[in-house]
């Protein structure tokens, strides 16, 4: 029997030398193209601002980055690295204590590695002066003059405080705006010159708010405990790490109901406001620690990240300046 057999068309070897040499030239832009753009990378940041007050700065690229950090006052300060909308962000909260800090010119250092290098971008802030009003206040003399008896308390205490605000996580954890932590308005704010029984005490390291006994404390921000007690000046007290330098203290307290290691949410109940240490009448004093340095906190129970950085110079330091970087909701 005659087998038919099907006639295959065969393609001519030059041809499909010619074919194959046009694909091996190609491919390399066919298949590293998307790895092939170029990046681009932002600093925003003041150029001047106000001693005492916090501010922010931010790090942000089209492509991805990694061990994003600052510089500032002498510390250098772990960021997290988040997504964008188009891209990749991390952001800073920073500032100054009117106490320790004068007036002048100061660096700012980001870096960041991206595609195998690293990279040191150097900047200026400008702090400003700002006026501050005195403050005079009648409180028991021991609370001026301490009995020699407490003052090794008092040290082993400081160090302990020294310690929880020198807290340096990568992890972000606070948002903004903050939440109050009480309902009461601000009886005393930050910065003000502090006279202890007509003796100088130096400055206000934060914000007063009114409570009575017993008002529910909440978390202005998540984060973690990192150092609860009843200290001889701050009283009942609680420190609470947020990332970034980011440390807030509680003190006065009546009750404390967390503990060292605790991760709390943000509007948590951490305790209750109360009377202890040294104070003229009940109320809750709320610090804010940005890498060691007392700002004021004020201003961001009111507003947020993304509203500050609008304020800010925005450069590019590596590739072609592109659309803004912005997070996908507001920080």
């Amino acid at each position: 029997m005659k087998k038919i057999m099907k006639k295959r068309n065969v393609l001519p070897w030059g041809f499909l030398l010619r074919i194959g040499i046009a694909l091996f030239l190609t491919a390399p832009s066919v298949v590293f193209g998307a790895s092939a753009a170029r990046a681009s990378a932002f600093v925003t940041y003041p150029e001047s601002w106000d001693v005492g007050q916090a501010f922010v700065v931010a790090l942000s690229s089209n492509t991805s980055f990694d061990s994003p950090a600052l510089t500032w006052m002498g510390r250098t300060i772990s960021l997290d690295v988040e997504s964008g909308r188009e891209g990749v962000v991390s952001y800073g909260l920073l500032g100054s204590y009117v106490r320790d800090v004068r007036p002048g010119d100061y660096p700012l250092e980001f870096a960041f590695t991206q595609d195998g290098e690293r990279f040191e971008v150097k900047r200026t802030v400008t702090l400003k002066e700002r006026a501050y009003p005195e403050e005079k206040l009648t409180v028991e003399g021991r609370m001026v003059t301490p009995p020699k008896s407490e003052i090794a308390r008092i040290r082993k205490e400081a160090r302990l405080a020294a310690a929880a605000r020198g807290t340096m996580t990568a992890e972000r954890r606070w948002t903004t705006p903050f939440e109050r932590p009480v309902p009461g308005v601000f009886t005393s704010g930050y910065g003000l010159r502090r006279v202890y029984n007509d003796v100088p005490k130096g400055c206000h390291a934060g914000t007063d708010f009114r409570a009575a006994v017993g008002t529910p404390v909440k978390a202005p921000f998540a984060g973690t405990v990192v150092l609860t007690g009843h200290h001889y000046y701050a009283g009942r007290s609680v420190y609470l790490d947020a990332g970034n330098g980011v440390v807030g203290l509680f003190f006065h307290m009546d009750k404390v109901k967390v503990k060292k290691g605790d991760r709390v949410k943000k509007g948590q109940t951490i305790g209750e406001s109360g009377v202890t240490g040294r104070v003229t009448g009940p109320h809750l004093h709320f610090g804010l620690s940005l890498a060691g340095q007392y700002a004021d906190a004020a201003p961001l129970f009111e507003t947020s990240v993304t509203a500050l950085l609008k304020s800010m110079k925005r450069e590019t330091v590596r590739g072609d300046a592109r659309g803004d970087i912005l997070p996908p909701s507001d920080p």
